[in-house]
């Protein structure tokens, strides 16, 4: 060996004992954090943080001790895993010659399920841009508990006992279920049927519009939405529901349907029939057994799939209804997820009688008025066949196609019979009704969307197009039977009006638009978009009134005031410029769009033609700040404008209501509406602390608004008409924070303000209305034995009219939601309690104190491990208080409306859910 060689050698050999000599050390012991059991055999592993790779690993030996030696300065993943318990996980740094110890607690798993959710609040709720995410396993609910249980413990949501839902002050309008289908998207529908258990994460948000998602230029459309994403061991096997109720009396329901997954396939088929409420399929059955007509599809900012459905007016009213429903659906994927189709048929029979009553107070001028009650009492049936069809082919990674269609045939019948009387402020009599309507009708109804989205080349430069066609038939006659006595100024009888007339209806609309959207970025945070949107419409509509001539018993003379033959058309053109800055903190949008929309009247009848234009002019901007993820501030503003109808511009005479005749107006102008709003959240995930703020204001130029003229003998004359004046705003907030541990405390505020200009016997009438609130709530949502929550709104309400300075309306009212839940767990025994309390003041002008007390309670037991099946008493309306009552004071008028619910009865009900699910598919 030369003598260089060997210098090497022992240069090397002592760099390579240096190192050795510096290098690190981990040791040890792993303990049971409950027991205190040292743990034998667990797997400890280090692995290097730069290149994810498994650097060293040992097991603990019989003393729970370890010892990890030999290691190379740098960073690493400190990870013990054990079987049973939750893993750890912990980022260390090795320097040279460190010796780290770790005595390590680990957490059962069992044990970890309990504590998590007070332990971990940062997985309970996180805020992602505009999005609330609430981790659904989070927030404890019982065995088969519909989702409706688990959205009242979510910080920032209220469910009322009517279903109806508010997310941080504002109505929520839309449910979206990711991938999911649903017959009804109606919030309450899907909160009282949807198992909470299947329910991942719940996200609310305002909804963007879907081609605003695509492009990411805020069109400044936003709907209050909730997005239900979930769990995927839900999506597979086959599940099922038998459900049957009945107080041995009235009152019944059932309920028999399955849903079954194979891969990406997914079949549903289910049929009810009850007479407890109008929607045969609650949430959760909505979302598994069920599909939607108007579903949309978007992505969200954090790549998520959402789907959205519009509403159906199948599933609520007023009334005491009879529904049978039935249903079945497809869903199908397939070459990787780029084709998708769905399909389904649904099948709806109501009947429906109910009883409804009115009180109405119209102020005129000289600080006098008069009254009117009105009682309707009405028998309907509906039946509907729907068919709907959606087709998605992603064609590659930058360019989609969609195209959906929908079928409809409704055939409806109505009676309705009224009785009504109007008095003055003496009691004296004005005039006297009985009425009696009856209507047949036929729908037939298409529609039919194309839409084609395309990325191109350059990051941010799209293009899409979408096409939409529908037709729309309606045929229907019916009959009027009134007959009207009429007195003068002293209550002295004056005349008798009687009416036999048939009335036939036969129309037919056809919509063809068309929407080309294009973006193009400006830079990294800088985006054009430019749209152009056209729109044609036709309605061809004979409406024909007729009476029994003299010599006659047929109904064979048309009345030439009350009938007509139009054929109204629509064109429109409008172009849009936006620009968006997308910044870390700071995001804003400004743009506006001009357009053209005219409109053409024939009168084939009369032969006159009309044609009206108008200028649309629909400038928006927006600007939201969120310096933190948890907090942000947003500020909007959008212009819009409101054309006329059709039915406000043609002068058509309707007599259906003789003593409420309206007329058209030819010479409407369009109305330009400014809308400003302010939005603020900020949430403390630690302290679980939350700050919600919603704020809007509005002003209308050109207003639509009404003038009446009131004869003598209380027959009114309404025509629509332009005011300036009108404005309404509203504000709302709400702070919540945990008082104790697991009992939370909320406070919030509500504010509304409006003025209403119209005109009366041609002397113009201005209506200033407010209404000023406070609420306090306090709940407690546990797994425990009871949870409980009670929120009180009280709300003060003041109205004046300038017509009627004399007539100040003040009022209270305040409306509670209190809910009780106790749960036994080893008996499986559950009692729930739940009421929505409605109180009023009693004034000189409401003399009837509506106060509603409705309360619905249950008791249930689950059986089998599984809680598969269940057995449960319930108590509607337990006080039989159920009574539907609307207040409203709106220009002159002032009036309260009371509507027939269903009322106190009792079910006992057995359900047995039935279920099979193999392992996740491979996707």
């Amino acid at each position: 060996m030369s003598p260089k060689q060997l210098l090497l050698l022992i240069c090397s050999t002592f760099i390579a004992l240096q190192s050795f000599s510096q290098s690190g050390k981990i040791s040890g012991s792993i303990t049971d954090t409950s027991s205190g059991k040292k743990l034998s055999m667990a797997v400890v592993s280090l692995i290097r943080t730069k290149d994810s790779t498994l650097s060293k690993f040992t097991r603990t030996n019989e003393q729970g001790s370890f010892e990890l030696s030999n290691l190379t300065a740098g960073s690493y993943i400190f990870m013990v895993s054990y079987p049973g318990y939750a893993e750890y996980v912990d980022e260390l740094t090795i320097t040279a010659g460190s010796d780290v110890q770790k005595n390590i607690t680990i957490i059962p798993r069992s044990k970890l399920l309990e504590e998590i959710i007070i332990q971990q609040k940062v997985a309970a709720i996180r805020i992602k841009g505009d999005t609330t995410e609430y981790k659904a396993d989070s927030f404890k609910v019982g065995p088969n508990a519909s989702a409706q249980e688990l959205l009242k413990r979510l910080p920032g949501l209220q469910v009322n006992a009517k279903g109806e839902i508010t997310a941080q002050g504002q109505k929520v309008e839309k449910i979206l279920v990711d991938g999911e289908e649903f017959f009804s998207d109606d919030p309450a529908v899907v909160a009282q049927n949807l198992r909470a258990d299947v329910v991942d994460k719940v996200q609310v948000f305002d909804k963007k519009s879907e081609q605003a998602e695509f492009t990411g230029v805020d069109d400044g459309q936003k709907t209050k939405t909730i997005n239900l994403e979930l769990k995927e061991d839900k999506k597979k096997g086959y599940f099922g529901k038998i459900e049957a109720g009945s107080d041995f009396d009235k009152y019944r329901n059932g309920k028999a349907m399955i849903n079954s997954f194979k891969k990406k396939q997914k079949i549903a088929a289910y049929v009810t029939h009850n007479n407890t409420t109008f929607e045969g399929l609650n949430w959760n059955e909505q979302r598994n057994f069920g599909s939607s007509s108007n579903t949309n599809m978007e992505i969200t900012d954090d790549g998520g799939m959402m789907m959205w459905v519009g509403g159906d007016d199948f599933s609520s009213g007023q009334g005491l209804p009879t529904s049978t429903t039935g249903g079945i659906s497809y869903l199908n994927k397939w070459n990787k997820d780029k084709n998708t189709f769905s399909g389904s048929y649904q099948f709806n029979d109501q009947q429906v009688k109910g009883l409804n009553s009115s009180f109405t107070k119209t102020l005129l001028d000289k600080d006098s008025s008069f009254s009117n009650t009105t009682t309707e009492f009405f028998n309907s049936s509906r039946r509907r066949s729907k068919l709907n069809a959606n087709y998605d082919w992603q064609i590659d990674s930058s360019a989609t196609l969609k195209f959906k269609a929908s079928g409809s045939l409704v055939n409806n019948s109505k009676m309705s019979e009224y009785t009504g009387e109007s008095y003055t402020d003496d009691n004296l009599p004005i005039n006297n009704t009985n009425r009696t309507t009856t209507t047949v009708g036929e729908n037939k109804d298409f529609t039919s969307e194309l839409s084609f989205r395309k990325r191109l080349k350059k990051a941010g430069r799209t293009i899409s197009y979408t096409g939409n066609f529908s037709n729309n038939a309606r045929v229907g006659e019916g009959f009027l039977f009134s007959e009207n006595n009429f007195y003068d100024k002293a209550g002295q009888f004056l005349r008798q009006q009687d009416i036999d007339q048939k009335k036939t209806n036969n129309e037919n609309q056809q919509t063809f638009q068309n929407s080309l959207v294009y973006t193009e970025p400006l830079s990294k945070k800088w985006n054009l978009e430019l749209t152009y949107r056209n729109n044609f419409s036709q309605n061809d509509a004979k409406r024909n009134t007729l009476e029994k001539p003299i010599s006659n018993d047929k109904y064979t003379e048309i009345v030439d005031t009350l009938s007509n033959h139009f054929l109204f058309k629509t064109t429109d053109h409008t172009g849009g410029v936006s620009f968006r800055f997308a910044g870390k903190k700071i995001t804003t949008s400004f743009g506006t769009a001009l357009g053209r929309t005219q409109f053409n009247l024939d009168e084939l009848n009369k032969g006159t033609n009309r044609n009206i234009a108008f200028i649309n002019l629909l400038p928006r901007a927006s600007f939201r700040f969120a310096p933190k993820k948890q907090r942000s501030l947003t500020l909007r503003y959008n212009g819009s404008t409101q054309n006329p109808t059709l039915q406000q511009i043609n002068p058509i005479i309707d007599n259906n209501d003789p003593l409420n005749i309206t007329i058209g107006n030819d010479k409407l102008k369009q109305a330009f509406r400014h809308n400003f709003s302010f939005s603020m959240n900020d949430y403390k995930i630690i302290k679980s602390k939350n700050l919600y703020v919603d704020a809007s204001f509005s002003f209308v130029n050109n207003a639509i608004s009404n003038a009446s003229a009131i004869d003598s003998i209380g027959r009114r004359i309404n025509q629509t008409i332009n005011v300036n004046g009108n404005y309404n705003g509203y504000m709302w907030g709400r702070y919540g924070f945990e008082i104790f541990k697991g009992i939370n405390f909320n406070i919030s505020t509500n504010s509304n303000i409006s003025r209403f200009v119209n005109r009366v016997n041609n002397q113009t009438n201005v209506s200033d209305n407010y209404s000023a609130g406070f609420g306090f709530g306090i709940s407690r949502w546990s797994d425990k034995w009871i949870s409980f929550s009670v929120n009180l709104q009280p709300t003060y309400n003041y109205s004046k009219s300038s017509i009627n300075k004399s007539r100040e309306i003040k009022y209270w009212s305040m409306n509670t939601y209190p809910y009780v839940s106790m749960r036994f767990k080893k008996q499986k025994l559950y009692f729930d309690l739940e009421s929505n309390v409605s109180l009023y003041q009693k004034t000189e002008t409401f003399a009837n104190q509506r106060n509603i007390f409705f309360v619905t309670t249950s008791l249930r037991r689950t059986f089998t491990k599984s809680d598969a099946f269940e057995a449960k008493i319930t108590v509607n309306d337990l006080f039989n208080q159920n009574l539907g009552v609307q207040r409203n004071i709106s220009s002159n008028f002032i009036s309260e409306n009371t509507f027939q619910n269903i009322r106190r009865f009792w079910l006992l009900t057995f359900t047995w859910n039935f279920t099979k699910n193999g392992k996740p598919s491979e996707f």
